[in-house]
Parts: C-alpha cells; structure tokens; sequence
C-alpha cells in the first residue's frame, strides 16, 4: 500500500556543524538530518538534503542551485517524489549507489516515480538536480513510497567539497552535440561534470554554487543565498562544514573586455576573503580555465593575460600569510576531446578536469 510521507512529517530541526572541520564532524545538512526522541525506541522518518534549502515552508521546500540533492532511505518495492518546477530542469536518479533514470521535472505530472519493482527491502535513493539555477527553481513537497515506509536518513560521508564557478562548473551544454548548439537545459548534466566526478572519486559530498554567465562579483554577491535569484534568505555557514572549497571564477570576467589586473586582483581576492571569513580551516583550490584561449577571441590573449592576473592574485593571497590554498590551471580544453555547447567543455574535458582536480585534492588532504 503506497502512501504520501509529506515534509512536515520528515524534516527535522534545523542544525549546525561546529568546531573543526578537518576532524570530520556528524553531517549536517539544511534543515535536515537523522534525530531520536528522547521516549521513543527509534528515529523518526526523515530525508537528508544535500545543498542550500530554503524550508521556511516545510510542507513546500525550494530549492535551485545546481547538484542539490534529495535522499532518502525506505523499506519497500519503490518511491515516487511529489515535485513542482517552476522552470526546465532535469533530475538524476540514484538508487542504492547506482545511477538509474534520468527525468524531465518540467513534464506536467506531480507525481514523479524513481524507482520501481524493487526486490521488497531497505533502499536508499537520491535526486540529484542536473540543471543549474538559471533553469529555475524546483518546489519538493515529499516522497511517496511503494508498499512500505520512510526509514530514518543514513549520515553522509564526513568529506566535503564546495564549488564556486560559473558555467563550466554547472555543466553548460556539456552533453551538446557540439560546439555551435544553443544551451537547452536537457544537455545540461550537472552529475557529469568535473565537480561532481571529483567528489564521487574521493567519497565526497559536494555543493555547487554555480550559474552561467556570472563574473567573480557576480557570484560574491550571490555567494550567500540559498536562492540565487532572491536576496533572502541568507545561507547559515555553519550548516554544512566544507574541507575544500574550489574557486574556478573568472572566465566570464573576459567575456567582454580585458578587467585589468588590478580590478582583477582587488575582486578575486574579496571572493577569496570572503570564503575564508566563512570557512577558516578550508583548503581552498584556485582554479583557472579551461575555456579561456589565446586562439579566440583573435588579438585579445586572454589566456595569457588570465594566467598573468591569477599568478598576480596567488602572490597578494600568499603575502597576506595565506598557506592552506594552492593556484590550480586546468589545460586549455582540445577541439578533439569534443566541445559542448557553446564551446563548453564535453565530458570528456570534464573527466580529465576531474582526474586533475582529484589528484591535487589527494595529495593535499591525503584522501
């Protein structure tokens, strides 16, 4: 017998991580998480978010941002999720670690199902939202599960990984059929992209906070939402404790006209500043690339004037005693490795993107 677990039922009270992140503490998520009564013989039902939600209304959670994740732990045959999209956004489904459907949230239905005919047992399943926030926004109003019953959420991993940037980090067109195509949000697959493969290889949780077309203030004004198109509410920093934060801002700045280094400099760093006011004993990774190119735009050396402004930026962090971060350059993306739309990298650019990012998380954290 199916029955309709709606939010209020499963959500749980708001909490914070505290102390050191690096000494990897219980995780905590927004407005989520496992929680006992004091009377009772077990946990109360409940679903683990992973990303920035807004849950002012528990019976309605919202949410945009690329990679926000919504999982669940059930004894039963399948799972159905009540969602209501507001924009054209796509989902993927994983069920007991395995990467399964792929759905369009945008179709008229309210009910979605996930996962069906499952063997009668405990499961785990999560969506995650391949689409970035431009896309809109996605309202979750609860799960419904198949012959059974929502089970307390499973703790996530104690690795965590956050991720500024811009189109390249949502994945823009990155399943195009090439590079000339105009962006469509079915091509879009935040779950492949070099973020998301980075912290699959390090058994890591990771946000993103990504939008296309932003530049470094762009993204350090909105650094702080839990909605990007609204001002409020603000993110509460001290729900979800990141041991890496990865800074790849900065193509957009390009885009147009050269910034200058010193403008380059001044808003780079106030990003950089900003992360660490936020996340003290975060390893931050500065990265570059890998769309920028001497090729193209003809004349401009964008590539080379980047690499120039970012050694400028590394020097000014460094001097300021900064020691706990490291200037990564992702290799200009190869025309044979694929494009995606919009020149934006394929998947395959993303892999070795990720191969990349992993090593130096590796070396550094010694994961």
């Amino acid at each position: 017998m199916a029955g309709l677990v709606s939010i209020s039922a499963v959500l749980e009270p708001f909490g914070c991580t505290r102390g050191d992140p690096a000494a990897a503490p219980p995780p905590v998520v927004a407005a989520a998480g496992s929680a006992q009564l004091p009377s009772a013989p077990a946990a109360l039902p409940t679903v683990r978010y992973v990303g920035r939600f807004d849950t002012s209304n528990p019976s309605a959670v919202r949410f945009a941002w690329s990679g926000s994740s919504i999982i669940a732990r059930f004894k039963g045959t399948g799972i159905s999720a009540r969602l209501k999209d507001e924009g054209r956004n796509s989902f993927q489904v994983i069920v007991d670690g395995e990467a399964k459907k792929v759905f369009k949230s945008y179709e008229k239905k309210e009910i979605f199902p996930l996962a069906e005919g499952l063997p009668d047992g405990v499961h785990e399943v999560a969506l995650y939202k391949r689409t970035e926030a431009d896309v809109g926004e996605v309202v979750f109003q609860g799960f419904e599960v198949h012959g059974g019953t929502l089970l307390p959420a499973q703790p996530g991993p104690n690795r965590r990984i956050e991720l500024i940037g811009d189109s390249i980090t949502a994945g823009y067109g990155n399943e195009g059929p090439g590079a000339v195509c105009t962006f469509n949000s079915d091509e879009e697959n935040g779950y492949a992209t070099y973020g998301a493969l980075t912290a699959r290889a390090l058994g890591a949780e990771h946000v993103t906070i990504a939008w296309s077309g932003k530049t470094i203030g762009m993204m350090t004004d909105m650094y702080d939402r839990v909605l990007p198109a609204h001002p409020e509410p603000l993110w509460d920093f001290k729900a979800w404790i990141p041991h890496v934060v990865v800074m790849n801002v900065g193509t957009n700045n390009f885009a147009v006209f050269d910034p200058g280094e010193t403008k380059y400099v001044r808003i780079y760093t106030a990003l950089f500043d900003r992360v660490r006011k936020v996340y003290p004993d975060a390893f931050i990774v500065c990265a570059l690339g890998p769309m920028l190119s001497d090729n193209y735009p003809e004349g401009k050396q964008n590539l080379t004037k980047a690499k120039k402004y970012m050694k400028a930026t590394m020097a000014k962090i460094r001097a300021s005693g900064e020691t706990n971060f490291e200037y990564v350059e992702f290799p200009e993306q190869k025309h044979s490795d694929g494009l995606g739309c919009g020149f934006h990298p394929s998947l395959k650019t993303h892999k070795l993107m990720a191969e990349r990012l992993t090593g130096v998380i590796k070396e550094r954290l010694g994961w």
